[in-house]
């Protein structure tokens, strides 16, 4: 499966949102995805490319006086993009594994 379907995927089955990922010139790098969860967590994904993205699940709670410094605690991953993505996907028969 490559990158466009499992962000197409991200979106319909995984409740994420797309946005683009802005580099330090303003341009598009990348994809920026994100999801609220119940409970009072947040999913991010960063990918700026097949080979490299980044997911954390942090508690929902940024500090306004501090926002550069994000909240403590939480779920950390990097590595290439279909890795990082494939236990935020719903399994589907026959594709158990796939994604390994």
């Amino acid at each position: 499966m490559d990158s466009a379907e499992l962000i197409e995927r991200l979106r319909r089955e995984g409740g994420f949102r797309l946005l683009p990922l802005l580099g330090n010139t303003g341009q598009v790098a990348g994809v920026h995805l994100t999801r609220f969860l119940p409970g009072g967590h947040l999913d991010v994904i960063q990918a700026w490319d097949e080979r490299w993205a980044a997911y954390a699940r942090l508690p929902d709670a940024l500090d306004a006086q501090t926002p550069f410094l994000g909240p403590v605690g939480g779920t950390i991953r990097s590595g290439p993009f279909a890795r990082i993505v494939a236990p935020l996907l719903p399994l589907q028969s026959g594709i158990v594994g796939a994604a390994e």
